[in-house]
């Protein structure tokens, strides 16, 4: 996402504001931004401490994110120009934030992120919620779709004998509705 203002670097300072119920987002460079923020237009990062307040919530936020998306100086290779091909995010960008700029960003730094979203949800591989009176038919769906596609490559290397049994398994799964 290239930057709103210059219109030639990659954004890498999104914000958004609410005045009056009046939204606005923007997507700047880091040199747009310190522009913004020099002439007054872009708050300073932190409001309370720009003003000479240090508030509990702040402090609340630090404490949790900056805990939480620590992700250790080793695993984080900051001398690396690592960065979102999609939104110009680095690695630092995330833990400073506590978010990702974009989808691709989970892609990007999968290896990095990956043990801190283990830690957090005891998996790294989202799979869905099935309420419990769908599990069961949930469960046999994605076996159908697996054999399925079992018996779509036993038919392309031409062993007809396990296709047959596949096929026998897919209708007697499909009977038992």
């Amino acid at each position: 996402m290239l930057c709103e203002k210059c219109k030639k670097n990659n954004a890498s300072v999104f914000y958004e504001e609410n005045i009056n119920g009046k939204g606005r987002s923007y997507a700047l460079c880091q040199t747009c931004a310190e522009e913004l923020k020099k002439s007054g237009e872009l708050p300073s990062e932190n409001l309370f401490e720009s003003f000479g307040f240090s508030s509990p919530i702040t402090q609340l936020h630090d404490s949790l994110f900056g805990s939480l998306f620590s992700l250790g100086e080793q695993s984080m290779h900051l001398n690396a120009p690592k960065s979102c091909s999609a939104c110009g995010s680095t690695l630092r960008d995330l833990q400073k934030n506590g978010k990702a700029g974009c989808g691709e960003c989970y892609k990007t730094f999968s290896s990095e992120l990956e043990p801190t979203i283990r830690s957090i949800h005891g998996n790294a591989r989202h799979t869905g919620r099935v309420p419990e009176a769908y599990r069961e038919k949930h469960a046999r769906y994605n076996e159908i779709k697996m054999l399925r596609q079992e018996l779509k490559d036993a038919i392309s290397k031409e062993d007809f004998e396990k296709a047959a049994t596949l096929r026998d398994k897919i209708k007697e799964l499909e009977n038992n509705k």
